[in-house]
């Protein structure tokens, strides 16, 4: 399970990483531990004066991000097909979000290469293991 310094998770930005560690959440892993759920994200939002959206759509990439080969341009492409949580991914079959994503790409060109079915596979494949499952 891969968590990243709220610093070096580039879709926060300086500013508002600064405000996020002032409020204790110094990585990823401490975001989706104080801002896991709706009530946690406004309370965090009210503590820091960013939006409950902006934190909302970082819990999901830092969600997503967990998983060994989502990076940040990855994940963002997943959010915007509407995948915003681990538990979504697995909804879905590898080729019907293969297709979805190549799809997205091709109309938004967000990353160089949409991932291969492959790729989708370990993903779920991870998310099945017992790591995942305590989480």
């Amino acid at each position: 399970m891969h968590y990243y310094k709220i610093r070096d998770f580039k879709v926060i930005g300086s500013e508002f990483a600064l405000k996020l560690e002032n409020a204790g959440v110094l990585t990823t892993e401490h975001l989706l531990e104080k801002a896991g759920d709706m009530k946690s994200r406004s309370k965090l939002a009210g503590t820091t004066a960013i939006s409950e959206m902006l934190i909302t759509k970082w819990v999901a990439l830092a969600n997503l991000m967990r998983v060994e080969g989502i990076t940040m341009p990855y994940g963002e492409l997943l959010f915007g097909l509407g995948v915003d949580s681990t538990d979504k991914l697995l909804t879905f079959q590898p080729r019907d979000l293969v297709l979805k994503l190549e799809e997205l790409n091709k109309i938004k060109k967000m990353v160089p290469d949409a991932p291969k079915f492959e790729d989708v596979e370990k993903w779920q494949a991870e998310l099945r293991t017992p790591i995942f499952a305590n989480v």
